[in-house]
């Protein structure tokens, strides 16, 4: 009897714990976002990420629950094998700097490795046919993750979005895989729009317009608004562009993500809806 006691104060005292860390980081959060100065938003992030990784790197840590929290986005692998943290600081001059984590699945009774992920996008070129590392890391606030597997390689396809600047927005499709010692890589040679493969993809439109980037899981497409110019002769001025009313999607095929032009989506309604409206990195209100 006092074993079985034991383990249920344990429980309560650990289900206390993580209840106390998730409204820590919930108001961290609000700061962070919203504190007029952008040195007091990078200090809310500071004391938000230090909290945040005191949570994760608990074994409880595994099983807290962040679906209250807006101001992360905390997405846990469709196969159960990681969490992945993304967030953001708005900077004074419209752009926004990312923070992230990635947690591994707890192994037994210990915590889960705990990764960092670094923002260096402001510093990297040709990010279209690179290999990432997690300390150069194109910075992005997540909200899917998809998996698909290809001769034994298991790809965690990811849609975010990205402030950009005060004068156009980006959304991105990513790729997450894990080398045979766990360590993270961002992007692979996988996306094929038929005339080059990539490595990641980018969409940038004007900052006012809401372009739509969704997985539908009844038909395994990634599904997205073309994007086009307010004027032929804003071609190539990004902070221009918005949906044109058509679409285009993303097939997984032997391994590779084949682009679909002009694809027709009006009858399949599973996953339609309003386009994910991010703003200041705040996430959509979750059911």
């Amino acid at each position: 009897m006092a074993i079985r006691s034991l383990i249920v104060f344990t429980l309560f005292l650990s289900l206390s714990l993580n209840l106390k860390a998730q409204s820590k980081i919930s108001l961290l959060g609000r700061q962070m976002l919203y504190a007029k100065t952008e040195a007091e938003r990078m200090l809310s992030q500071e004391s938000l990420a230090n909290a945040l990784d005191s949570l994760l790197l608990m074994p409880s840590g595994w099983e807290a629950r962040f679906d209250t929290i807006r101001s992360i986005s905390a997405i846990k692998a469709p196969d159960e094998t990681f969490w992945l943290f993304t967030w953001n600081v708005p900077q004074e001059d419209g752009t926004y700097l990312f923070f992230g984590r990635i947690r591994m699945k707890n192994q037994g009774k210990e915590a889960g490795k705990l990764i960092v992920l670094n923002d260096a996008s402001s510093q990297l070129t040709k990010v279209g046919t690179k290999v990432l590392k997690p300390e150069e890391w194109y910075g992005a606030l997540y909200y899917k993750i998809i998996k698909t597997r290809y001769k034994k390689t298991s790809y965690y396809t990811l849609l975010g979005w990205d402030g950009n600047t005060a004068f156009s927005n980006k959304k991105l499709i990513d790729v997450l895989s894990f080398g045979s010692d766990l360590s993270p890589r961002f992007g692979a040679p996988i996306f094929d729009d038929g005339k080059r493969v990539r490595h990641r993809v980018f969409f940038e439109h004007a900052e006012k317009a809401s372009m739509s980037l969704r997985y539908q899981e009844k038909t395994g497409l990634i599904i997205f608004d073309h994007l086009a110019p307010s004027q032929p002769s804003l071609e190539g001025q990004y902070e221009f562009y918005s949906p044109d009313f058509t679409t285009d999607a993303f097939r997984f095929e032997k391994g590779k993500w084949v682009f679909i032009a002009n694809h027709e989506a009006r009858n399949e309604d599973e996953g339609a809806g309003k386009p994910v409206k991010i703003e200041r990195g705040l996430q959509p209100q979750k059911d």
